[in-house]
C-alpha cells in the first residue's frame, strides 16, 4: 500500500525465494537487493552495495518528511 501512494519502500529478498509478484525484478522500479542467509549478515550489511542502497532509500524518506507526509502521487 505504501508503494501505491508513493511512500518509500525498501524490499530485500532472500536468495532462493521465488521472485514473484512484488518480489519480481523490476516490478517496483528500483533495484532489489538479494542476500544469502548462509553467509554472515554482517558481511552484507557492511558492503558498499548495502551502503548505497540504504543511502538512496534514506534520501527518499527525507523527501517525504520534507513534504510533510505528502508523497508524490504515482497515479
Amino acid at each position: 500500500m505504501a508503494f501505491q501512494i508513493g511512500l518509500p519502500v525498501l524490499i530485500i529478498r532472500e536468495k532462493g525465494v521465488l521472485a514473484d509478484g512484488v518480489l519480481e525484478k523490476g516490478v517496483i522500479g528500483t533495484y532489489m537487493p538479494e542476500f544469502d542467509l548462509d553467509k554472515p549478515t554482517t558481511s552484507y550489511l557492511t558492503s558498499k552495495e548495502w551502503e548505497q542502497i540504504i543511502q538512496k532509500w534514506e534520501g527518499h524518506v527525507s523527501q517525504v518528511i520534507e513534504f510533510k507526509g505528502n508523497p508524490p502521487k504515482l497515479y
